[in-house]
């Protein structure tokens, strides 16, 4: 059997274009000893009349030594990850072609170590030998509106059912993950119930391609990374949404479903071919590719057909991907057409957005806790505390209000006020007052707005070696830095993340850190600056460079400067406008040494 890997060189019976030899590669048999290609829990006839051709086309038979498989596997135990990459997505096995007997689960198995017996010993354990679907609840990660079962039968959603509580409980860290259901409903028509939980656990679980997202702020991030790819990719789609939609965004919220839910099932199966290789950019690239045609079909079949055109853009998509109007074949060089998209820019868009969604998260439920405070301090007749009520504190966003004490928007200064729930009694610095801690305080996230500061180090006591700060700070998983200059100023920053991961990167001197991090100033003037990502859709890479240090350097905020930069000895330091913040420079001399440090853990 010769295949074809495209012009440039080609794949033919037992030798690749590198010369190496396939003839004696061993695998899995194809058969599993069923008379069909497709597994004893899918209705057959259900399947044949979706796929309009006989389910039993193709067979082991059709199959011979140096076959497709010993290619593709080959290539990979060679580290021809590229060609294996490149023979899938050229591929052209139909839906119900023998070699996905084997394909799917020898892909996880060598990609993914996906193998052993944990679901048959779950099964036994969780639920014993007399258990119907109903006896058993759907798992909360599992998107309960979109049930997926590409025509299984009973006994195979049953066996879906028991397969996802199984993930539940071996799993617990996955909150939300809607396709997993879909997925797993997919591999049980070519494999069989404990493979399928193995090649799910193993996409969970991967640490080098991400494949399924585990919480919801992951999916909802993933709609955010998709509207920036199709600014980029598919512009003339992008412009087309625009147009119909004013609110973008809600359009891309239901992008996954398009794909799971809505396309042919002969598009889903070869796209989960190169899906298993190539992680979710290979989504990313067939949704994109349903936009590109999207926009060139919508208008054209309106016209001629006189069908309403629904208001619900995404329910457009939806219905325009049931009735896909191109074959398989250009739908796939449509979307691997797609020059430039790369892992490292979703894996880019996915942590930006994640961040952005996750500091939008805590600062409403920091103000919703506000007034929820307030309104119950006012309800019992307490009055409120005035404790810190002099000096004036300002967020410094370009275009935010300061909140007044009513909590209403107001573009005049407004004096901030304790809520009187926070005491310090045994707090002593040699840097700031209770009162200032208080404002600080109030600027934290919710989570931890309610522990108490925990002096980690000190350079009255611990020395002014950069070394030493990182020794006695680097457990911990978020920091406040104070610093008072020789010249009296008094300002900081709050450290979203562990300094450790300043030791897990390749480089000697890269940027980790989450948009929860913010820097300020206390004296002589209270002045709060965050992330630019809270306000601006698009902002420049550089904005997403929030903590970096060695052995010589500790630094907050970049892009064009640092806000916060502190040599070996706290000696020559450097406080100047950066991308990150879009800050002013935190002392009137850009240059300052440190007079004391002090930095605070959480307890």
């Amino acid at each position: 059997m010769n295949v074809n890997t495209d012009d440039p060189g080609t794949v033919q019976g037992s030798s690749t274009n590198t010369g190496v030899v396939l003839k004696d590669a061993t695998l899995d048999s194809y058969s599993d000893g069923s008379s069909h290609i497709f597994s004893e829990f899918v209705d057959m006839d259900a399947i044949r009349r979706d796929l309009g051709q006989s389910a039993s086309s193709f067979t082991s038979d059709d199959l011979e030594e140096g076959d497709q498989l010993s290619i593709l596997f080959n290539l990979y135990k060679l580290g021809e990850k590229k060609q294996l990459k490149q023979l899938l997505r050229q591929s052209m096995w139909p839906a119900d072609h023998m070699i996905r007997h084997s394909l799917w689960t020898s892909l996880c198995k060598h990609l993914l170590r996906a193998d052993g017996d944990l679901y048959d010993e779950m099964d036994k354990e969780l639920f014993g030998d007399d258990v119907t679907a109903l006896d058993i609840p759907l798992p909360g990660f599992v998107d309960q509106v979109n049930l997926t079962s590409y025509h299984l039968s009973h006994e195979g959603m049953r066996l879906i059912t028991k397969i996802v509580a199984v993930i539940n409980h071996t799993n617990p860290d996955v909150s939300y993950s809607p396709a997993a259901f879909s997925v797993a409903s997919l591999f049980l028509h070519y494999m069989g119930p404990s493979d399928v939980y193995n090649c799910i656990y193993a996409l969970l679980t991967s640490k080098d391609t991400r494949y399924l997202t585990q919480t919801s702020i992951s999916l909802d991030a993933s709609k955010l990374v998709l509207r920036d790819l199709t600014k980029k990719y598919a512009k003339s789609a992008y412009v087309h949404i625009v147009r119909q939609s004013s609110n973008t965004e809600a359009v891309f919220e239901n992008w996954l479903w398009w794909i799971y839910r809505d396309l042919p099932f002969s598009y889903l199966v070869k796209i989960t071919d190169c899906f298993l290789v190539e992680g979710v950019k290979v989504l990313y690239r067939a949704v994109l590719a349903v936009l590109i045609l999207y926009a060139k079909y919508s208008g054209k079949r309106a016209a001629s057909n006189g069908e309403p055109v629904s208001v619900n853009i995404s329910n457009n998509i939806s219905r325009f991907c049931e009735k896909m109007p191109v074959d398989l074949t250009k739908f796939l060089k449509i979307a691997f057409g797609i020059r430039g998209l790369s892992r490292k820019e979703i894996k880019r868009l996915e942590l930006k957005h994640e961040m952005y969604i996750n500091s939008r998260i805590h600062i409403h439920s920091a103000k919703n806790d506000l007034m929820m405070r307030r309104a119950s301090t006012h309800s019992i007749g307490v009055p409120m505390s005035r404790s810190f009520s002099g000096p004036i504190i300002m967020q410094h966003m370009k275009g935010s209000s300061v909140l007044t004490p009513d909590m209403q928007p107001s573009t005049s200064r407004g004096r901030s006020r304790s809520l009187g729930i926070h005491v310090f009694p045994n707090f002593k610095s040699s840097i700031i007052t209770q009162e200032e801690l208080h404002t600080v305080w109030s600027w934290l996230p919710a989570r931890l707005a309610v522990c108490v500061p925990e002096l980690l180090f000190t350079s009255d006591e611990h020395g002014t070696s950069l070394r030493t700060v990182y020794s006695k700070i680097e457990s911990r998983q978020q920091t406040l830095f104070f610093i008072r200059n020789t010249e009296n100023e008094v300002f900081g920053a709050f450290c979203s993340a562990s300094w450790q991961q300043r030791k897990s990167k390749e480089k000697n001197l890269s940027y980790f850190g989450t948009g929860e991090t913010f820097i300020f100033t206390l004296y002589p003037i209270k002045l709060k600056y965050d992330w630019v990502g809270l306000l601006y859709e698009d902002i420049p890479n550089t904005a997403n460079m929030f903590l970096a240090g060695d052995t010589s350097i500790l630094t907050i905020g970049g892009g064009q400067g640092e806000a916060i930069q502190l040599d070996e000895n706290l000696v020559h330091c450097r406080t100047e406008k950066c991308d990150t913040f879009d800050n002013d420079p935190l002392c009137e001399k850009q240059d300052f040494t440190c007079k004391v440090v002090e930095v605070y853990g959480f307890k």
